[in-house]
């Protein structure tokens, strides 16, 4: 098969045209071997840290690196990016949205110098999981995987890496099948009363647009129970 660079981000507020990532976590996982090879996490520089009651990162600990550590860190997080066929997080459009259009950070190219494909683990179906779209701790304790810590950048790459390790090949290779489907949103038509049919198909109520959505494979929505618009 090939690499895959999983990655987190622990950010101080989730706009990125307002925040910042404070904490890069990635980690350089084989696919044929179905293990670890390199693996790194450092903080980033920001004045405050909104999110400390989440990410229990103190706000003074974001400037103890000097500039050419993080620098150093970045580009071996190119490196690393230049050896894997995709990027690969939990809730990927959270993370990848910090990345490249004039973001925080440098748009990371794959292995063939092109802008590397994300991927989500949302997108797949864990073999135990509850429900669609299940937290990544979750998705950790239903499998097994001791959950020490959470909302710390690499922590989270770990129990990444450690659900593919839990898989067979072949499952890890139907698994990276079925997260590269091409994938849209879609709003699902129901009506108050029918609620439970979107949510059981792993539609989540969105309360800006007052609507349940979910991002989901095209060819899939044939097989659901109500109709849906495309978003």
């Amino acid at each position: 098969m090939q690499n895959l660079l999983i990655i987190d981000t622990e950010t101080n507020g989730i706009e990125p045209k307002q925040n910042s990532v404070i904490e890069i976590g990635v980690i350089l996982y084989s696919c044929d071997y179905q293990t670890t090879l390199a693996q790194l996490s450092y903080l980033l520089y920001a004045p405050d840290n909104a999110a400390e009651t989440i990410n229990h990162i103190s706000p003074e600990a974001l400037g103890c690196l000097p500039d050419f550590f993080q620098d150093k860190s970045l580009d071996l997080l190119q490196e690393m990016s230049a050896n894997a066929a995709y990027a690969i997080a939990h809730n990927a459009d959270f993370d990848q949205q910090w990345f490249g259009n004039n973001q925080h950070l440098p748009t990371l190219k794959d292995c063939n110098g092109q802008p590397i494909k994300w991927l989500c683990t949302m997108d797949m179906t864990w073999p135990k999981q509850s429900k669609p779209g299940e937290s990544l701790v979750s998705l950790a304790l239903n499998h097994g995987i001791g959950v020490s810590s959470a909302h710390r950048a690499l922590t989270d790459c770990q129990l990444l890496a450690e659900l593919f390790t839990r898989l067979s090949a072949e499952q890890l290779s139907q698994q990276l099948t079925e997260a590269l489907k091409p994938r849209a949103y879609f709003q699902a038509q129901v009506s108050y009363e029918e609620r439970q049919l979107a949510k059981e198909a792993g539609f989540r109520w969105n309360g800006k647009s007052k609507a349940w959505t979910r991002k989901m494979p095209i060819e899939e929505t044939k097989a659901l129970p109500f109709a849906v618009v495309q978003l």
